[in-house]
């Protein structure tokens, strides 16, 4: 039986100041009428319902998840204490869903992402857990390439193998951080790169056995935890272990050692929504390429991006600029310096302006 398992422990530092401690990107809506994390979970239910999606989440954001997905079982909101990056929010994911079915499948999906062409999604969830029922191996979604982008990490893939369907499916040969633009160029023209997504799809089975021969430690201390499960003890017996393991990520952690990785291609109109720069491909554009939202006038500008939804911000003779509105922070950012915005944000917590955070 398929299970979701959604991530929504980011902080959004980089969507400041719409974005705060207590309300980071996936709990607004900052790309549609429905907040992010909303249509995360919509998007699947087709597929696998509300009682069988996990949301792991931060202590601060728990009660908002709850307040808005509340077709979710209470025990399926599941708290982290604090961060300690994708591995250790996975594996917990896991072992609490190997104790509730020992023959799950689990497909993992940031709470953040935005995904065009819904119908092809769902497809290709099917084909991967076709895939995945035949064989012990663990599956990363990759994204065809639409642009020689910078901003994305990348998958190479081995030779192509035949799945239960039509679609090719490959093993990966590495995984490969962000190039510069003349690699990612290289990288899209040789079409054996993908883009690394962040999403993944194993049995729990496959993905324990991974956490045991690549990551023993933190696999020893959350199988400590299966019989607290669904108790009132779980919440601290969850403390005790995060203040013991290391923070990693799944794809340093496991991704890249496992020898039993799969791609599976797919073109979904993916985006990660990673900075106020991605939104260009989100909302609608003028002809001089402003994108905005909210109430905004264009004079005589090329290239900007606007968020203004409290009152009307107008823009004269300017390029290249993001500009966010919110009721006590204003945003003026060079559309180049949209990663920097997350160095801003631990700017103004040195300056002891963490109420604006």
């Amino acid at each position: 039986m398929m299970y979701g398992v959604i991530m929504a422990g980011g902080s959004g530092t980089r969507f400041w100041p719409e974005s705060r401690k207590r309300k980071p990107k996936q709990l607004l809506s900052i790309a549609g009428e429905k907040t992010m994390i909303r249509a995360t979970v919509e998007r699947i239910e087709p597929v696998i319902p509300f009682d069988r999606i996990m949301v792991i989440t931060g202590g601060l954001h728990a009660a908002e998840i709850k307040a808005q997905l509340p077709e979710l079982r209470d025990e399926m909101v599941v708290v982290e204490p604090f961060g300690r990056n994708t591995a250790a929010c996975i594996a917990l994911a896991a072992f609490k869903l190997q104790r509730m079915d020992p023959y799950a499948v689990m497909v993992v999906l940031p709470a953040d992402h935005l995904i065009g062409k819904e119908q092809e999604f769902l497809a290709a969830l099917q084909t991967a857990v076709e895939v995945v029922s035949q064989r012990d191996c663990l599956l990363t979604f990759g994204v065809i390439p639409s642009r020689p982008e910078i901003g994305y990490g990348y998958i190479k893939l081995g030779e192509a193998q035949n799945t239960p369907g039509s679609t090719k499916i490959h093993p990966v040969e590495r995984f490969v951080e962000k190039p510069d633009l003349e690699t990612a160029k290289m990288y899209m023209s040789s079409g054996q790169y993908l883009w690394n997504s962040g999403m993944f799809l194993w049995k729990v089975e496959s993905i324990i056995r991974a956490f045991d021969e690549h990551l023993p430690e933190i696999s020893s201390s959350m199988r400590s935890l299966q019989g607290a499960f669904d108790t009132p003890d779980e919440p601290e017996r969850i403390r005790e272990t995060y203040e013991k393991i290391e923070s990693v990520s799944i794809d340093y952690g496991i991704m890249e050692k496992a020898s039993n990785v799969l791609c599976l291609p797919v073109d979904v109109d993916w985006n990660d929504v990673g900075s106020w720069v991605s939104l260009e491909d989100v909302w609608e554009s003028d002809k001089a390429g402003n994108a905005g939202l909210g109430d905004v006038v264009i004079l005589d500008s090329t290239g900007c991006i606007v968020s203004s939804t409290r009152k009307l911000t107008a823009l004269v003779g300017v390029e290249d600029l993001i500009v966010v509105d919110t009721p006590d922070a204003l945003l003026i950012c060079k559309k180049d310096r949209a990663q920097d915005v997350k160095k801003l944000h631990q700017l103004l917590k040195d300056q002891g302006l963490e109420h604006l955070l």
